[in-house]
């Protein structure tokens, strides 16, 4: 616990304060008007004036930014402070300030919006006033689940540690990761009826994707049209036959309105949006051939127990495993895995 809070950027903290404001207040709010309300009277178990409420959004248009650091519980809060102060150090390192508040400020608001249209589209199926009024949507699960996708983009051949490095998952594998997410929002949704968690986690991680892919500036390229940061690697391999049609498909639609709006750059010719490859014997195609061998080449090179000998020539990578949340030492500026 003294690593995760030594040495915490300026912004990952403002981030941590406000998350702990808007959660507190709202419970400070709420508490005061219980007290005050007659014995008869419902409990007011919303904030609208933090939590973002569909029916009363028009009055209060600050939350869709302010219901994502409002967390209504306690475990929720816990949790969200040591994952916000893990994830954000570290991107806030890789990325600089600037680049991590807009990174945070996208996925959170867009998800808040997507997630809104889905409530009032439930509405206006039921006509049940409670989707307006009692459904609140608030929580940071949305720029969470999007920070996935930021760590793959930014370390796939690196691991997560936790537990004293007794339980590992490597970033490459982020379907694993984004899988466990997903399978959590839909237990939560059959057991306990949690929709906003639900469309948060499952939307905030494609919005992320769609802003890194074609929107982030890195290193004065625009997006990463790399096939190994194609959106069908976020699902499992034994998958892809099947949903490469529909992504394709989606990714068409998708990708040209985002051109005509002039949000972002026609692809060039030979290059195939669908799935992010470009057309074999194209300049990009040998790029991204010899990239793919180069993170193949490493990854076996990571996964192979150390040798006595390459110990000795080699300490470096004995010494010190790929493990993700070793802040100041594996910034992508320290680790450069672009192979460009």
């Amino acid at each position: 616990m003294k690593a995760i809070f030594a040495n915490v950027p300026t912004l990952t903290k403002a981030l941590v304060s406000l998350l702990l404001f808007c959660s507190i207040a709202p419970q400070v709010y709420m508490y005061r008007l219980n007290a005050e309300a007659d014995a008869d009277s419902d409990i007011l178990s919303v904030c609208p004036f933090i939590g973002l409420l569909p029916g009363f959004v028009m009055y209060a248009p600050w939350t869709f930014l302010t219901a994502t650091f409002y967390e209504d519980n306690i475990i929720t809060v816990l949790c969200s402070v040591v994952v916000l102060l893990f994830c954000g150090k570290y991107l806030e390192r890789a990325w600089g300030s600037k680049e991590l508040l807009k990174f945070v400020i996208v996925t959170a608001v867009l998800s808040n919006v997507v997630t809104m249209f889905g409530i009032l589209l439930s509405y206006y199926i039921t006509a049940d006033d409670m989707y307006l009024y009692q459904v609140q949507i608030n929580g940071m699960s949305g720029v969470f689940s999007a920070f996935l996708v930021a760590f793959k983009y930014l370390i796939p051949e690196h691991r997560i540690a936790i537990l004293g490095g007794r339980v590992s998952i490597r970033v490459k594998r982020q379907q694993n990761l984004l899988g466990v997410a997903t399978a959590i929002s839909i237990i939560s949704l059959i057991l306990f009826k949690a929709i906003v968690f639900y469309n948060l986690v499952n939307i905030g991680w494609v919005i992320g994707w769609i802003y890194i892919r074609f929107f982030k500036y890195q290193d004065g390229i625009q997006g990463d049209r790399s096939e190994t940061f194609a959106i069908q690697t976020f699902f499992p391999e034994f998958l892809h036959p099947d949903i490469s049609p529909i992504i394709g498909f989606v990714s068409n639609i998708v990708y040209g309105l985002l051109v005509k709006l002039n949000c972002c750059k026609p692809a060039p010719r030979n290059y195939d949006i669908e799935i992010g490859v470009a057309v074999p014997g194209s300049a990009r195609a040998e790029a991204e051939r010899r990239r793919a061998l180069a993170l193949k080449a490493l990854d076996m090179r990571l996964s192979k127990p150390p040798t006595p000998a390459s110990s000795n020539a080699e300490p470096a990578l004995t010494s010190r495993p790929d493990v993700l949340f070793d802040a100041e030492e594996n910034t992508p500026s320290n680790v450069d895995l672009n192979l460009k």
